[in-house]
């Protein structure tokens, strides 16, 4: 098996440990203004990656190495920018304004690590037939 989907496991609990910790300074505080910023760590870092990582476990084994590095960068990096802006700006410890090539970074990131799981998704399902062939509920018999 390849080392990938322990890479974005890995990845995964590293941020659900960050975001335990903001939920906890939040609860402790009892400060929730930045619980947008916590809900996006929780679910982009740890239930996004996670999802991939099982993708590339189960049934992307023989994505392109290059696709898989692609899809794992850019989560990561948007993860890394996004999330950590996020705080800032919604504690109000730095004006949007200085903040806004940051979220840029991030949000596009975050695109283009989708973009990259979802061609990891479809060279999957060509190799596995595409669609053809597949029966649906509603089609006549």
């Amino acid at each position: 098996m390849s080392r990938w989907p322990y890479v974005f496991f890995a990845a995964a609990c590293f941020y659900i440990m960050v975001g335990v910790c903001w939920g906890m300074y939040m609860g402790i505080s009892h400060d929730t203004a930045t619980a947008p910023g916590h809900a996006h760590l929780n679910l982009l870092g740890f239930v996004s990656l996670s999802i991939m990582g099982g993708f590339y476990a189960l049934l992307g084994k023989e994505t392109p190495n290059w696709l898989v590095t692609t899809n794992f960068a850019l989560m990561n990096l948007g993860v890394c920018l996004l999330a950590p802006s996020l705080f800032l700006l919604l504690s109000q410890r730095v004006e949007v304004g200085k903040l806004v090539p940051f979220f840029m970074v991030g949000e596009f990131s975050i695109l283009f690590g989708f973009l990259a799981f979802g061609a990891a998704v479809i060279l999957g399902l060509r190799r596995a037939g595409g669609l053809s062939g597949l029966r649906f509920g509603f089609a006549a018999a």
